[in-house]
């Protein structure tokens, strides 16, 4: 399939495809794990991790994912925009200027703010909808949220305001990705259970109490709740090598446990655009950090670190050319990438270069090329340049949203 669709985007100089029988299958692995009483969200912010905000979004709703959770307001007018109806939950933050935008992508919010609960409830009255809010405690991460008694005081007052309701508490891990010793982690999940109890001593009816990320939801059923907010894990991605440790461990030691079958979603390639020949002696790209020991031929990439190829893969990284690695030579430039191909056969303009995903045998993971950059797979995939067109291919056919998600953002930033 791979060879007729690259032909069938001979105008595309480099891209990113999708796989949605992997996002089928993740989601699948999902619900298997968290069962059918609790709400799974997809995290889908920051473009989708990188992986295209509106096809991925589109696609997780029809693998079976019940909400959506995105970082802005302006993430939540885009996905309403492209005619995605299903509940989306605004994890970061809501300022009392996008109440309007909140009420009119019909979100929930998490709230921490007096002010923007006043803002949102007027924008709810106004507009005939009833804003759902989720307070985020502090449990030991002191980054979003509020100590528990400022918690139960703005419950106080979403209480007393028409236009917005009280929907859950929420709470998120501070360690349980960097680490195989979760007692931390634990113990947020025990202040997330006492402030639990603290809201219903208050009288406060609480429809939904959550906290976990791909990896609790991975390692722990207790921290399910009533909502897990799964990230990485849904794009195919481990959240790190020792929650991977961790599960392997657990499964070995006790026999017991979830290994998920996750499968990487997306792959990203692009096209030689020039073969060249380099004498011995001869330098390669800016800096001349790389000088030839051996006649060479190398391959001219179109594609550098505006398109958010990495300029740490300078004389480190590889990518793969007819299913061969291929490392890169000199620096990566702003928009310009050079490979060694000496060795590869059959290399020319309009050669498919896979710089992450799969060729023939050979594959360069988000792991590797975080390895590679001194990084987490995170940044790897989120810093994919929206200039890079997403394709979701499934049975030999695919769907282009670029365009639907560059025309949204023009509108969004307006």
């Amino acid at each position: 399939m791979n060879q007729a669709f690259w032909q069938s985007i001979q105008h595309e100089s480099s891209w990113c495809e999708l796989s949605a029988s992997a996002i089928r299958s993740n989601i699948s692995a999902l619900r298997h794990r968290v069962g059918e009483d609790v709400t799974l969200g997809v995290v889908v912010k920051s473009d989708a991790f990188g992986h295209g905000l509106t096809s991925c979004a589109r696609a997780f709703v029809e693998s079976g994912a019940d909400w959506l959770i995105v970082n802005f307001a302006y993430e939540a007018v885009k996905l309403r925009q492209a005619g995605i109806t299903a509940p989306i939950y605004i994890c970061g933050n809501t300022s009392v200027a996008q109440a309007a935008m909140v009420v009119a992508a019909q979100a929930r919010v998490v709230l921490y703010d007096a002010d923007v609960a006043q803002a949102l409830a007027k924008a709810g009255r106004e507009a005939g909808y009833t804003v759902p809010v989720h307070l985020k405690v502090e449990t030991g991460t002191h980054r979003q949220g509020l100590e528990l008694d400022e918690a139960i005081a703005l419950a106080r007052l979403v209480s007393e305001l028409d236009g917005i309701t009280l929907e859950g508490i929420a709470t998120h891990y501070a360690d349980i990705e960097d680490t195989t010793d979760h007692r931390f982690a634990h113990q947020q999940l025990s202040l997330l259970k006492e402030a639990q109890n603290a809201f219903t001593q208050a009288g406060f009816d609480l429809p939904m109490i959550h906290s976990a990320n791909s990896a609790a939801t991975i390692l722990w059923t207790e921290t399910h709740g009533s909502l897990v907010r799964v990230g990485l894990a849904a794009y195919g991605l481990w959240p790190s090598k020792e929650v991977y440790a961790k599960v392997l461990q657990t499964f070995t030691a006790k026999g017991e446990g979830f290994i998920p079958n996750l499968q990487p979603v997306l792959s990203w390639r692009s096209r030689v655009v020039q073969v060249k020949e380099v004498p011995v002696g001869g330098y390669v790209s800016y800096g001349r950090t790389f000088r030839a020991t051996y006649p060479m031929r190398v391959a001219v990439l179109p594609l550098g670190y505006y398109e958010g190829y990495d300029r740490r893969l300078s004389n480190l990284g590889y990518v793969l050319i007819n299913g061969v690695r291929s490392p890169i030579r000199g620096r990566v430039c702003m928009n310009m990438t050079m490979v060694d191909v000496t060795h590869i056969p059959n290399v020319q303009a309009g050669s498919v270069a896979t710089l992450l995903g799969a060729d023939g045998d050979e594959c360069i993971s988000a792991e590797q090329l975080a390895a590679w950059m001194g990084t987490i797979n995170y940044e790897v995939v989120s810093r994919i340049h929206p200039s890079q067109s997403r394709y979701l291919i499934d049975d030999d056919s695919a769907i282009n949203d670029a365009k639907a998600d560059q025309s949204l953002t023009q509108i969004s930033s307006n």
